[in-house]
């Protein structure tokens, strides 16, 4: 998958302007797969749970839902206020949480905005031995043609690439899972999901209308869709551990 090749400080500031729409992404943003679900489960054992980056809740909602205890750690007040777990405010970089407290960390729709080598210092402070972490990204998939043409109208920045692994310093090889799945879409749904992309949110009004133009004529002439329409997604997860 690309990401805008921002600065770090432009990426920390896009990471944490969510929230200003949080009502939007929540309502639009899809969540994540019940077999997703099931394998992060498996991977904290029972133990507590710490979601980073967790912004309105996408992932901590379905974990708590399945019994997980899960503590969410968001930079953006906004967003963390619509999230149904304990929230503490902070970010990745600099966890306020106590070290050796959580069997599973997890990073979903987030780990692109993160300072990979400082946050991965803090997950392995924040793992108790033998502790898992799991980057999570849905992503259109881009396989399907009229798909990728989509991604590209939206400049959703989606591309698939099966030897994709994440940076983790610190932790041993990535093992990734990929699970297909739908959601529920309409035309102009799929206009307010482009509005919650990083390039609608830092493009001006007139960028922003030509992209929503764009999406309506595909979906509406080019690639006709009737309505309701299953828009295809994967949910990758790229599981690893601290190396001792």
């Amino acid at each position: 998958m690309d990401h805008p090749r921002l600065s770090p400080q432009a990426k920390r500031a896009y990471g944490r302007g969510f929230g200003a729409d949080a009502a939007a992404y929540d309502a639009v943003r899809p969540g994540y797969p019940a077999e997703a679900l099931t394998r992060l489960v498996d991977l904290a054992a029972g133990r507590p749970v710490l979601d980073v980056g967790a912004g309105t809740g996408k992932l901590s909602a379905g974990l708590a839902a399945r019994g997980c205890e899960v503590t969410a750690v968001d930079p953006d007040r906004a967003a963390l206020a619509r999230n149904p777990v304990p929230g503490l405010l902070g970010t990745a970089e600099a966890l306020p949480v106590a070290s050796g407290a959580f069997g599973l960390a997890t990073a979903a729709q987030a780990w692109h905005w993160f300072d990979a080598p400082s946050a991965a210092a803090e997950l392995r402070r924040a793992l108790v031995p033998g502790g898992a972490t799991a980057i999570v990204v849905n992503q259109l998939d881009v396989r399907l043609d009229w798909v990728l043409r989509l991604s590209r109208i939206m400049h959703a920045g989606d591309v698939y690439r099966p030897s994709w692994r994440p940076e983790l310093p610190g932790f041993g090889p990535s093992s990734v899972e990929v699970v297909e799945f739908r959601q529920e879409m309409s035309v102009e749904r799929a206009v307010e999901l482009a509005a919650t992309r990083s390039y609608w949110l830092r493009s001006d009004e007139a960028t922003r209308a030509r992209v929503a133009g764009n999406i309506r004529d595909f979906l509406g002439r080019e690639h006709p869709m009737p309505e309701p329409f299953g828009l295809p997604y994967l949910c990758l997860l790229a599981v690893a551990r601290p190396r001792s």
